[in-house]
């Protein structure tokens, strides 16, 4: 017997060295692959967690525009559909058109709605009609921008012939984020429950 490592033999075409080779370890080429590999993963990893992020924080801006909307013009309406003396007032350029209604509460009390403000916002004035949009509150957010009321206004005449108004609402709104160029129109058209006499 020979104390000799165990001899070479060519086994499936390859040279097999048997136990000279140890085979515990990398070799640098594996390590270099190995964190090329890594690299990519996790940066593809991380640039699909921030455009996951991007979009959810778009699409809840989106819909605080869109609640903001829908709930301005909910307020203004349910307040229209009872009220009396309807009175619209800051002509615009169109026929029947105008930037600001005033009108009386069903509890007596005189309600005004306009846009104003820097940013542009929707604004409530109650307890007068006069200077809405410099003495009116808020009704949608801050982040939110009002680029549009248009309030048509059909019939406001009291008497008896006519004395009932119809009166459509057309809300248009963005972000102020100027990132979230989106505008969100709304509109909805109202006829009073009680008739002015």
């Amino acid at each position: 017997m020979t104390n000799d490592p165990a001899p070479m033999t060519k086994r499936f075409g390859h040279w097999d060295l048997g136990s000279r080779i140890s085979k515990s370890g990398f070799t640098l080429l594996e390590m270099v692959v190995s964190f090329g590999l890594f690299a990519v993963v996790f940066i593809t990893a991380i640039g699909a967690v921030l455009a996951i992020n991007g979009a959810y924080i778009k699409a809840s801006r989106i819909q605080d525009v869109q609640d903001n909307l829908r709930f301005a013009l909910e307020s203004m309406t349910k307040e229209l559909r009872t009220a009396t003396g309807i009175q619209p007032a800051q002509p615009l350029a169109m026929p029947s058109a105008y930037g600001e209604v005033a009108f009386t509460r069903s509890d007596g009390v005189i309600v005004a709605y306009c846009a104003g403000g820097s940013p542009t916002n929707f604004l409530k004035l109650t307890g007068s009609s006069a200077n809405c949009s410099t003495l009116g509150l808020p009704v949608t957010d801050s982040s939110i921008v009002i680029e549009r009321l248009v309030l048509y206004v059909i019939g406001e005449q009291s008497g008896p012939g006519d004395g009932q108004p119809r009166v459509t609402i057309a809300l248009g709104a963005r972000s102020a984020d100027p990132k979230l160029a989106t505008t969100f129109q709304l509109q909805t058209t109202l006829t009073p429950r009680t008739r002015d006499r």
